[in-house]
């Protein structure tokens, strides 16, 4: 009796470590939760939104997003980094967060190693516009504008730390600018108060002003992206104009918290990658002018830190 009751405690020891290894095996077994820190309408909501799909397929899973915007994209990536590392909380990440709010003043209250990257899928580009009856035709036109008098000029953007705002800043170092920033809590704001005027010029995230720019109620000048936009073929680009800092463009992917276990790390990094390559996903996004680059997580953080290393110069060269 002794050793049958030995036997019986050891094969239900021996069931209990099972337990969360077949956990593992099978994840995941109920929705997967993925933080936006962002408004919707903007860049960053409409990419998650556009590869969900293909991103529950891939897990055979229903993945539930959740708009969590606040503090240029720090408080909905601190939800995320403070979670549970067992997947199935994971975020939206935007390479901003990691590099341009690190060095525009805000407080970040984690680092990249508080994160499990998953992998970066998609680049959105930004367009330089005004209203479609703007006095200025060309950027050209804007710098002339701009130089004859001083301050006049307000433009938009998506707050401290946003791609948008450090575009801006760029532009004005290059032509020694003088112009009024307006912050907006997100790309769509900023959109609609250029398309109501209340706003003379700003960086519009292209998939934001798509419809604007076919309807020819948005002027574009000039385009964040490495070369011309298919969509936006008379429209130059920044390094057209001499602007060659990286960082400028926002790149989409996806964050888990540290500590995740390696089968479930494993399971979400294969899902990201496949879901990036889906071709009714690909098709979708350059449909949208989007650029639908994958990069695995190592490429991902190398990516993260060159920019920063970029943008820090910057920002000094624009202290001076």
């Amino acid at each position: 009796m002794p050793r049958l009751a030995c036997a019986t405690g050891m094969i239900l020891a021996m069931l209990a470590l099972a337990v969360p290894a077949r956990a593992q095996e099978h994840f995941p077994v109920r929705p997967v939760q993925v933080v936006v820190p962002a408004t919707p309408g903007g860049p960053v909501d409409t990419a998650i939104r556009l590869i969900e799909p293909a991103l529950a397929a891939a897990l055979g899973s229903t993945v539930v997003l959740i708009n969590k915007p606040g503090a240029s994209g720090t408080l909905g990536m601190q939800a995320v980094a403070t979670a549970a590392p067992d997947g199935y909380t994971i975020g939206q990440g935007v390479n901003s967060i990691f590099t341009i709010t690190r060095v525009s003043g805000t407080h970040v209250p984690f680092t990249l190693d508080d994160f499990t990257l998953l992998g970066n899928y998609v680049t959105d580009a930004s367009v330089l516009a005004v209203s479609a009856d703007a006095r200025w035709k060309t950027f050209d036109d804007v710098v002339a504008y701009a130089r004859a008098s001083p301050g006049k000029l307000n433009y938009a953007s998506a707050g401290i730390g946003t791609v948008s705002q450090l575009s801006m800043q760029a532009l004005m170092h290059r032509f020694s600018l003088n112009m009024v920033a307006v912050p907006f809590p997100g790309g769509a704001q900023l959109t609609t108060a250029i398309l109501g005027k209340q706003i003379d010029i700003g960086m519009v995230p292209y998939t934001t002003g798509e419809a604007m720019f076919k309807a020819n109620k948005l002027r574009p000048l000039l385009t964040t992206a490495p070369e011309r936009l298919r969509q936006l073929p008379d429209v130059p680009t920044f390094a057209e104009k001499g602007i060659t800092e990286n960082g400028l463009n926002l790149i989409m992917g996806l964050y888990a918290p540290r500590g995740l276990p390696n089968g479930v790390r494993d399971t979400l990094v294969g899902a990201v990658a496949k879901a990036a390559r889906d071709p009714a996903f690909v098709a979708k996004v350059e449909g949208l002018g989007l650029l639908a680059r994958y990069e695995d997580p190592a490429a991902a953080r190398k990516r993260l830190e060159a920019e920063y290393a970029d943008i820090v110069t910057l920002s000094h060269a624009l202290e001076r």
